[in-house]
């Protein structure tokens, strides 16, 4: 991962009618380094609890929405930053994150 470079764990959309999920245990600890497409967090939604994968390698820096936190599809859970991101970029990224809007 490019040093500075900041990736948005989201919760994802895991159905055609689903429109928010709720957080379930977190795989990963603060600090982990992570590979693309490992399972790091449960998504549970009123049918199915299934697995969200890093979108990217990186160090899991920062978790933004804890256990038990129901939010919309699209939402901020996480942040995958390289080991080297400053704290401050960090704490810009989350503070300025906007959800992609459904077409």
């Amino acid at each position: 991962m490019a040093a500075g470079t900041i990736t948005a764990i989201v919760l994802p959309k895991l159905g055609m009618t689903m429109t928010e999920g709720k957080v379930g245990p977190w795989r990963i600890e603060i600090g982990d380094e992570v590979e693309q497409g490992e399972e790091i967090v449960d998504i549970e939604t009123e049918k199915i609890t299934n697995a969200c994968e890093a979108p990217a390698d990186g160090v899991f820096r920062r978790r933004v929405a804890d256990q038990g936190v129901t939010l919309p599809v699209g939402s901020l859970i996480g942040v995958i930053a390289a080991e080297d991101t400053p704290e401050a970029n960090i704490d810009d990224f989350i503070a300025t994150f906007k959800p992609e809007k459904e077409a």
